[in-house]
């Protein structure tokens, strides 16, 4: 594999920092992640296919817990449906516009 980053002084391939597909998450990282999800009061889910478990259990875990859902996608995804909101387009898009929409309201409750 050419590009791979290597050690300087084993020369062994750096690992970089993500979870591979088919590899386990890291217990403590998701356990808190799913105690965040259980907690938030609004759960954004942003351009994920919403098929790959165990991550795509989080934005349900919310829901079930309360949170206001917010899907934002390109395309519909088997979480679409029980999401509060299904805002469709890139992330690229619709994050900005989002941010501007909250912005100006803010400036207008002042």
């Amino acid at each position: 594999m050419s590009g791979v980053p290597r050690c300087p002084a084993c020369g062994g391939k750096i690992r970089p920092d993500v979870v591979w597909f088919g590899e386990m998450l890291p217990e403590e990282e998701w356990d808190a992640s799913v105690r965040a999800a259980e907690s938030a009061e609004l759960f954004l889910s942003i351009g994920t296919s919403a098929a790959v478990y165990p991550a795509a259990s989080l934005p349900v875990v919310a829901h079930s817990h309360g949170a206001y859902l917010v899907e934002i996608n390109p395309e519909p995804t088997p979480l679409t449906e029980r999401a509060d909101e299904f805002l469709r387009g890139p992330a690229g898009r619709i994050l900005p516009a989002l941010l501007e929409a909250l912005t100006e309201a803010r400036k207008a409750s002042t």
